[in-house]
């Protein structure tokens, strides 16, 4: 099992979720950090398809011919979704998708949508990063954070060098990812995990009609709010 984390994030964002999974022998799980963050703070990939270059090298190095999963988070979802349906790899064996939109439909949303990441890249590549994340985690996906677990997070995230956040945030852009429904609809092993609380994203999959599970007692961060239920859905998922 490969995790990639999300924006902001780090490989140490799966820790809980590790911890649980290496319990059962059966399972080998690693976490990988993203370019622009943690130890690849310094790797610039510009486009999906270079970061799905830097995955399919990286699998190679780490897993070789071994048949594996992919789980991601929010963009780490995103990327996930793209490598598998994108980077024809015969011992991909499914994705759980945490969070991680399917795309846009439409080319206003697209405007939309990075006319709003450029407007954060430009924050994160000038200002203090703890000022821009005190706003970061204003978003409406977040609502459901109280205050502790909002500042915590700011605390976590603060490390993050803004102008690689900024890079990477515009490079894996929502409005550069294409619309993957007709895709999704055809795919019998990549799953969505959606928190209880995440209004937005349970809608978009239930309208869309795709597989998926409701994490309960979680919000859209699901595997840090609740490791345990989150460990336990993907052992399942897996070994079926």
């Amino acid at each position: 099992m490969i995790f990639l984390h999300g924006l902001l994030g780090s490989q140490d964002d799966w820790s809980a979720v590790l911890s649980h999974l290496q319990k059962n022998p059966a399972f080998y799980p690693l976490a990988l950090d993203l370019p622009g963050h943690g130890s690849n703070q310094a790797l610039v990939c510009q486009s999906f398809a270079a970061v799905r270059g830097w995955l399919d090298q990286t699998l190679q190095n780490l897993i070789g011919s071994q048949p594996f999963w992919l789980v991601g988070y929010s963009l780490g979802g995103r990327i996930a979704l793209d490598y598998a349906l994108q980077a024809n790899n015969p011992n991909l064996q499914g994705a759980i998708l945490e969070g991680a939109n399917l795309g846009l439909a439409t080319e206003e949303e697209r405007a939309v949508r990075l006319a709003n990441d450029q407007a954060w890249a430009e924050r994160f590549s000038s200002e203090p990063i703890e000022s821009v994340l005190e706003d970061w985690y204003q978003q409406a996906v977040f609502a459901d954070l109280n205050l502790a677990k909002r500042q915590a997070l700011i605390a976590k995230r603060k490390h993050n060098d803004g102008r690689q956040i900024a890079q990477i945030l515009m490079a894996t852009s929502l409005a550069k990812q294409p619309y993957y429904l007709k895709q999704l609809k055809q795919a019998t092993n990549i799953h969505f995990v959606i928190g209880q609380r995440d209004k937005k994203f349970r809608t978009m999959v239930e309208f869309a009609g795709l597989n998926h599970h409701i994490l309960a007692n979680a919000g859209h961060n699901a595997h840090w709010e609740n490791p345990q239920a989150f460990a336990d859905l993907i052992a399942q998922k897996i070994q079926k």
